[in-house]
């Protein structure tokens, strides 16, 4: 059998703890998938997977054996979609879908730019409200915060980390006394993010507010631009990405709070179906915004391998 295919059904194998989930997810039947490891377990002489008739675990040698091959079973596929995409004209429609902290303002320019560089591509975007899911949703591709849970089984590109700023309109500064110490900000009405996702708790926004201003009056809603719009109601202060509120500040109708104080950064990622064979639309999309960030003055670019996340199948 192709070492290098026996390679990947293993890994699949020991990420979904199921031979029919790993086949399901490679195209191929229960019995090849055990066939595959069963042939790798022969070449090495070594036992890789524990089976039983409810669960599938590794062996000490298939967990030693997984942590040096997994990096190299992904580093051929990215190699493989890279080359597969540069052959191919990026065009047709692409799905992707957003959570609300991803500013939609910022977004469209964005998508405006590349675009304009991909001119045969149509983009759909569509705001989600709930979980996301690639599969159920027919998405291409999906912007996130990096903390957010993709269930299933996808591949994460951290692409840029964002500055934060606490922001207000002058309206409402002007009510709210001075503002010199963070303590102060404990009487205050703070602006911030909240979508219900189970790792919400792991956003640095949220834990910077928690930890700064845990007596302040919480009002919390699950989209950015929400936020910035409450903000420029004069209803609070807002904890939001510089490059959502540049405008704003720069034009005066929002004011930056406690301007040298050290705030949390935000995270961006993006995440798709898999390496191999990523269509070219979605693959010039990951490229595009790897070297968006890394010229823009409000983000700093991520280097760093991608990470696939798997859910037991």
């Amino acid at each position: 059998m192709d070492y290098l295919q026996s390679l990947r059904m293993f890994v699949k194998v020991a990420e979904l703890g199921s031979f029919t989930g790993a086949a399901d997810r490679m195209n191929v039947s229960s019995a090849v998938a055990t066939r595959s490891v069963a042939s790798l377990e022969e070449r090495l002489d070594a036992r890789l997977l524990q089976r039983t008739t409810r669960s599938v675990t590794l062996t000490e040698a298939g967990r030693l054996f997984l942590d040096r091959v997994r990096s190299i079973v992904a580093d051929i596929d990215d190699v493989e979609g890279g080359l597969l995409a540069a052959t191919g004209v990026p065009s047709g429609t692409l799905r992707v879908a957003v959570q609300g902290t991803v500013g939609a303002g910022y977004l469209a320019k964005l998508l405006g730019a590349y675009t304009v560089r991909y001119p045969l591509v149509v983009p759909q975007v569509i705001y989600a409200d709930g979980p996301i899911s690639l599969v159920e949703g027919r998405f291409d591709a999906a912007l996130t915060s990096d903390y957010y849970p993709h269930p299933g089984s996808v591949v994460v590109r951290a692409v840029a980390r964002s500055q934060t700023m606490l922001v207000a309109s002058p309206r409402y500064l002007a009510s709210a006394g001075r503002i010199r110490h963070l303590a102060d900000l404990d009487r205050l009405v703070m602006l911030s993010h909240e979508d219900g996702a189970p790792a919400a708790e792991h956003d640095p926004a949220r834990q910077w507010l928690d930890a700064n201003a845990p007596r302040a009056t919480h009002i919390r809603a699950n989209s950015s631009d929400m936020l910035r719009r409450m903000a420029l109601e004069g209803m609070g202060i807002a904890l939001l990405p510089a490059s959502i509120v540049a405008e704003d500040i720069d034009g005066r109708t929002l004011i930056q709070v406690l301007p040298d104080t050290s705030l949390p950064s935000t995270g961006l990622s993006i995440a798709y179906g898999s390496r191999r064979n990523l269509a070219p639309n979605v693959r010039a999309l990951v490229d595009f915004l790897v070297a968006q960030f890394a010229s823009d003055s409000f983000t700093a670019p991520v280097r760093h391998d991608d990470i696939a996340l798997e859910e037991g199948a």
